[in-house]
Protein backbone atom coordinates (compact mmCIF):
# COMPACT_ATOMS: atom_id res chain seq x y z
CA UNK A 1 0.00 0.00 0.00
CA UNK A 2 2.33 2.57 0.69
CA UNK A 3 4.75 1.71 -2.09
CA UNK A 4 1.82 3.54 -4.37
CA UNK A 5 1.96 5.90 -2.08
CA UNK A 6 5.60 7.06 -1.32
CA UNK A 7 8.05 7.82 -3.91
CA UNK A 8 11.23 5.29 -4.21
CA UNK A 9 14.85 5.85 -2.49
CA UNK A 10 15.92 6.06 -5.89
CA UNK A 11 13.86 9.16 -7.19
CA UNK A 12 14.81 10.92 -3.44
CA UNK A 13 18.62 10.25 -4.08
CA UNK A 14 18.25 11.59 -7.31
CA UNK A 15 16.19 15.11 -6.39
CA UNK A 16 19.02 15.30 -3.47
CA UNK A 17 21.83 15.48 -6.27
CA UNK A 18 20.01 17.35 -8.57
CA UNK A 19 18.83 20.29 -6.03
CA UNK A 20 22.40 19.83 -4.71
CA UNK A 21 23.99 20.58 -8.31
CA UNK A 22 21.44 23.30 -9.46
CA UNK A 23 22.34 25.07 -5.78
CA UNK A 24 25.85 24.86 -6.03
CA UNK A 25 25.54 26.44 -9.63
CA UNK A 26 23.58 29.05 -8.24
CA UNK A 27 26.24 30.33 -5.92
CA UNK A 28 28.71 29.62 -8.10
CA UNK A 29 26.91 32.04 -10.95
CA UNK A 30 25.85 34.83 -8.27
CA UNK A 31 29.51 35.67 -7.10
CA UNK A 32 30.88 37.45 -10.18
CA UNK A 33 26.62 38.17 -11.37
CA UNK A 34 25.56 40.15 -7.51
CA UNK A 35 22.17 39.46 -6.11
CA UNK A 36 20.08 42.05 -8.39
CA UNK A 37 21.72 40.27 -11.55
CA UNK A 38 20.79 36.92 -10.46
CA UNK A 39 17.62 37.33 -9.93
CA UNK A 40 17.07 38.73 -13.46
CA UNK A 41 18.46 35.13 -14.56
CA UNK A 42 16.25 33.37 -12.37
CA UNK A 43 13.27 35.64 -13.43
CA UNK A 44 13.95 35.45 -17.35
CA UNK A 45 15.26 31.67 -17.11
CA UNK A 46 11.78 31.05 -15.62
CA UNK A 47 10.00 32.60 -17.76
CA UNK A 48 11.80 31.27 -20.38
CA UNK A 49 11.62 27.26 -19.68
CA UNK A 50 7.89 27.85 -18.97
CA UNK A 51 7.30 28.91 -22.59
CA UNK A 52 9.01 26.08 -23.40
CA UNK A 53 7.72 22.96 -21.24
CA UNK A 54 4.42 24.70 -22.74
CA UNK A 55 5.10 24.70 -26.24
CA UNK A 56 5.67 21.64 -26.16
CA UNK A 57 2.78 20.21 -23.98
CA UNK A 58 0.66 21.68 -26.55
CA UNK A 59 2.36 20.93 -29.96
CA UNK A 60 4.00 17.43 -28.53
CA UNK A 61 1.59 16.01 -25.53
CA UNK A 62 -1.41 16.99 -26.94
CA UNK A 63 -2.08 18.73 -23.47
CA UNK A 64 -3.51 22.51 -24.46
CA UNK A 65 -4.91 23.32 -21.50
CA UNK A 66 -1.30 22.40 -19.22
CA UNK A 67 0.41 23.63 -21.79
CA UNK A 68 -1.28 27.26 -21.84
CA UNK A 69 -1.39 27.13 -17.73
CA UNK A 70 2.74 26.51 -17.92
CA UNK A 71 3.02 29.56 -20.13
CA UNK A 72 0.11 31.56 -18.43
CA UNK A 73 2.38 31.01 -15.29
CA UNK A 74 5.39 32.72 -17.37
CA UNK A 75 2.78 35.92 -17.94
CA UNK A 76 2.61 35.41 -14.16
CA UNK A 77 6.15 35.66 -13.22
CA UNK A 78 6.75 39.09 -15.65
CA UNK A 79 3.79 41.02 -13.63
CA UNK A 80 4.84 40.17 -10.20
CA UNK A 81 8.31 41.38 -11.16
CA UNK A 82 8.18 43.58 -13.87
CA UNK A 83 4.91 46.00 -13.77
CA UNK A 84 4.78 49.31 -11.90
CA UNK A 85 2.71 49.99 -10.02
CA UNK A 86 3.36 46.61 -7.97
CA UNK A 87 0.11 44.68 -9.62
CA UNK A 88 0.17 42.40 -6.84
CA UNK A 89 -3.91 41.37 -7.23
CA UNK A 90 -3.15 40.71 -11.40
CA UNK A 91 -0.31 38.65 -10.61
CA UNK A 92 -1.89 36.73 -8.30
CA UNK A 93 -5.03 36.17 -10.37
CA UNK A 94 -3.04 34.95 -12.88
CA UNK A 95 -0.93 32.34 -10.82
CA UNK A 96 -4.02 30.35 -10.15
CA UNK A 97 -5.69 30.93 -13.46
CA UNK A 98 -2.32 29.01 -14.41
CA UNK A 99 -2.47 26.53 -11.52
CA UNK A 100 -6.23 25.47 -12.63
CA UNK A 101 -5.94 24.85 -16.33
CA UNK A 102 -3.06 22.69 -15.41
CA UNK A 103 -5.23 20.82 -13.11
CA UNK A 104 -7.82 20.68 -15.37
CA UNK A 105 -5.63 19.24 -18.20
CA UNK A 106 -4.37 16.94 -16.18
CA UNK A 107 -7.48 15.14 -15.83
CA UNK A 108 -6.61 12.64 -18.94
CA UNK A 109 -3.60 11.88 -17.07
CA UNK A 110 -4.17 11.24 -13.56
CA UNK A 111 -7.06 10.22 -11.72
CA UNK A 112 -6.70 12.03 -8.25
CA UNK A 113 -6.16 15.44 -6.99
CA UNK A 114 -3.67 17.53 -5.14
CA UNK A 115 -3.82 21.03 -3.49
CA UNK A 116 -1.51 23.71 -4.23
CA UNK A 117 1.62 24.51 -2.68
CA UNK A 118 4.38 27.13 -4.01
CA UNK A 119 2.59 30.35 -4.33
CA UNK A 120 3.70 31.74 -0.97
CA UNK A 121 7.32 31.47 -2.19
CA UNK A 122 6.78 33.16 -5.21
CA UNK A 123 4.78 35.60 -3.25
CA UNK A 124 7.91 35.98 -1.21
CA UNK A 125 10.32 36.46 -3.79
CA UNK A 126 8.54 39.08 -5.63
CA UNK A 127 8.28 41.21 -2.30
CA UNK A 128 11.97 41.12 -1.15
CA UNK A 129 12.52 42.49 -4.26
CA UNK A 130 9.90 45.66 -4.46
CA UNK A 131 10.55 45.62 -0.62
CA UNK A 132 14.37 46.85 -0.88
CA UNK A 133 16.56 43.42 -0.89
CA UNK A 134 18.39 44.42 -3.27
CA UNK A 135 20.99 45.44 -4.89
CA UNK A 136 22.34 45.52 -1.05
CA UNK A 137 20.88 43.09 1.07
CA UNK A 138 17.97 45.37 2.71
CA UNK A 139 16.15 43.43 5.27
CA UNK A 140 17.52 40.24 4.35
CA UNK A 141 21.52 41.38 5.23
CA UNK A 142 20.06 42.98 8.57
CA UNK A 143 18.20 39.54 9.23
CA UNK A 144 21.28 37.40 8.99
CA UNK A 145 23.46 40.12 10.67
CA UNK A 146 21.06 39.73 13.61
CA UNK A 147 20.97 36.03 13.24
CA UNK A 148 24.87 35.61 13.44
CA UNK A 149 25.13 37.81 16.62
CA UNK A 150 22.37 36.15 18.66
CA UNK A 151 22.35 34.26 21.80
CA UNK A 152 22.55 30.32 20.76
CA UNK A 153 19.79 28.62 21.41
CA UNK A 154 21.08 24.96 20.78
CA UNK A 155 23.93 23.03 20.25
CA UNK A 156 24.26 23.53 16.41
CA UNK A 157 23.59 26.84 16.45
CA UNK A 158 27.41 28.16 16.71
CA UNK A 159 28.40 26.69 13.06
CA UNK A 160 25.47 28.14 11.51
CA UNK A 161 26.25 31.72 12.69
CA UNK A 162 29.85 31.51 11.93
CA UNK A 163 28.51 30.68 8.09
CA UNK A 164 26.12 33.47 8.66
CA UNK A 165 29.01 35.63 10.02
CA UNK A 166 31.94 35.43 7.23
CA UNK A 167 30.16 34.03 4.27
CA UNK A 168 26.27 35.67 4.12
CA UNK A 169 26.95 39.06 6.09
CA UNK A 170 29.84 40.30 4.31
CA UNK A 171 28.12 39.21 0.48
CA UNK A 172 24.71 40.14 1.81
CA UNK A 173 23.40 41.27 -1.39
CA UNK A 174 24.10 38.38 -3.45
CA UNK A 175 22.93 35.92 -0.66
CA UNK A 176 19.48 38.08 -0.68
CA UNK A 177 19.62 37.53 -4.52
CA UNK A 178 20.28 33.95 -4.17
CA UNK A 179 16.86 33.44 -1.45
CA UNK A 180 14.81 35.62 -3.64
CA UNK A 181 15.51 33.72 -6.85
CA UNK A 182 15.51 30.38 -5.27
CA UNK A 183 11.99 30.88 -4.01
CA UNK A 184 10.86 32.16 -7.60
CA UNK A 185 12.03 28.98 -9.28
CA UNK A 186 11.22 26.00 -6.88
CA UNK A 187 7.78 28.19 -5.71
CA UNK A 188 6.82 28.04 -9.34
CA UNK A 189 8.02 24.57 -9.95
CA UNK A 190 5.67 23.16 -6.45
CA UNK A 191 3.11 25.44 -8.31
CA UNK A 192 2.61 23.70 -11.72
CA UNK A 193 3.69 20.34 -10.17
CA UNK A 194 6.78 20.51 -12.50
CA UNK A 195 10.05 18.53 -11.74
CA UNK A 196 8.44 18.33 -8.24
CA UNK A 197 11.07 15.92 -6.36
CA UNK A 198 13.78 18.75 -7.34
CA UNK A 199 11.13 21.20 -6.53
CA UNK A 200 10.45 19.85 -2.81
CA UNK A 201 14.02 19.50 -2.28
CA UNK A 202 15.08 22.99 -3.08
CA UNK A 203 12.23 24.43 -1.13
CA UNK A 204 13.42 22.50 1.51
CA UNK A 205 17.03 23.85 1.62
CA UNK A 206 15.21 26.92 1.04
CA UNK A 207 13.45 26.84 4.55
CA UNK A 208 15.82 24.78 6.24
CA UNK A 209 17.93 27.89 6.08
CA UNK A 210 15.23 29.92 7.47
CA UNK A 211 14.77 27.56 10.24
CA UNK A 212 18.68 27.67 11.17
CA UNK A 213 18.81 31.56 10.63
CA UNK A 214 15.86 31.91 12.81
CA UNK A 215 17.25 29.03 15.34
CA UNK A 216 15.86 25.60 14.95
CA UNK A 217 14.01 25.67 18.42
CA UNK A 218 12.76 28.99 17.74
CA UNK A 219 9.11 29.89 18.68
CA UNK A 220 9.57 32.43 15.23
CA UNK A 221 10.53 30.25 13.09
CA UNK A 222 6.94 27.99 13.01
CA UNK A 223 6.05 29.05 9.57
CA UNK A 224 8.93 27.69 7.78
CA UNK A 225 8.50 24.46 9.72
CA UNK A 226 5.11 24.18 8.26
CA UNK A 227 6.19 25.09 4.94
CA UNK A 228 8.93 22.52 5.40
CA UNK A 229 6.56 20.05 6.58
CA UNK A 230 4.37 20.71 3.64
CA UNK A 231 6.98 20.47 1.09
CA UNK A 232 8.49 17.04 2.56
CA UNK A 233 5.11 15.88 1.93
CA UNK A 234 5.04 16.82 -1.85
CA UNK A 235 8.45 14.87 -2.30
CA UNK A 236 7.13 11.76 -0.59
CA UNK A 237 3.46 11.82 -1.91
CA UNK A 238 4.39 12.20 -5.23
CA UNK A 239 2.62 15.24 -5.98
CA UNK A 240 3.40 16.22 -9.10
CA UNK A 241 1.99 12.60 -10.46
CA UNK A 242 -1.45 13.59 -8.10
CA UNK A 243 -1.76 16.86 -10.06
CA UNK A 244 0.80 19.02 -12.01
CA UNK A 245 2.75 19.21 -14.97
CA UNK A 246 4.65 16.25 -14.26
CA UNK A 247 1.75 13.89 -14.73
CA UNK A 248 1.54 15.27 -18.76
CA UNK A 249 4.98 16.08 -19.42
CA UNK A 250 6.28 12.45 -18.53
CA UNK A 251 4.70 11.47 -21.22
CA UNK A 252 7.62 13.48 -23.78
CA UNK A 253 10.44 11.58 -21.32
CA UNK A 254 12.07 8.34 -21.67
CA UNK A 255 11.46 6.20 -18.82
CA UNK A 256 14.13 6.83 -16.88
CA UNK A 257 13.73 10.77 -16.39
CA UNK A 258 10.08 9.96 -16.80
CA UNK A 259 10.31 8.76 -13.15
CA UNK A 260 12.12 11.57 -12.06
CA UNK A 261 9.11 13.47 -13.39
CA UNK A 262 6.64 11.93 -11.80
CA UNK A 263 8.48 11.60 -8.50
CA UNK A 264 8.07 7.63 -8.19
CA UNK A 265 8.48 4.16 -10.45
CA UNK A 266 6.55 3.81 -13.01
CA UNK A 267 3.32 1.55 -12.49
CA UNK A 268 1.24 -0.65 -15.24
CA UNK A 269 -0.60 1.93 -17.11
CA UNK A 270 -2.67 2.48 -20.26
CA UNK A 271 -0.77 2.53 -23.20
CA UNK A 272 -1.52 6.15 -23.78
CA UNK A 273 0.63 7.35 -20.97
CA UNK A 274 3.55 6.00 -21.70
CA UNK A 275 6.58 8.21 -22.90
CA UNK A 276 6.56 9.34 -26.28
CA UNK A 277 10.05 9.45 -27.41
CA UNK A 278 11.77 11.30 -30.13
Amino acid sequence: MLSAILVDGKTVIGALVATAVLVLLAIVLAQPLGGLAFLGVAIWGTIVALVTVGGLLIVRAGRPLVGAGTIVMAVAVWVAFYVQPQAWLLWTLLFFVAVGLVVAGTRADVGERSWVVGWALVDNSQDHLWGGWLPSGGGFLQAATTASTRQPLWPLDPAYQSFLANVVVPNGGTWAGLTAGGELVFGVMLALGLLTPVAAMGAMWQNGNYILMKGMVAHGAYTDKTFFAVELFCLLAAAGYAYGVDASLRRLAPTAIANLLVGRQATHEPDEHKPIHA
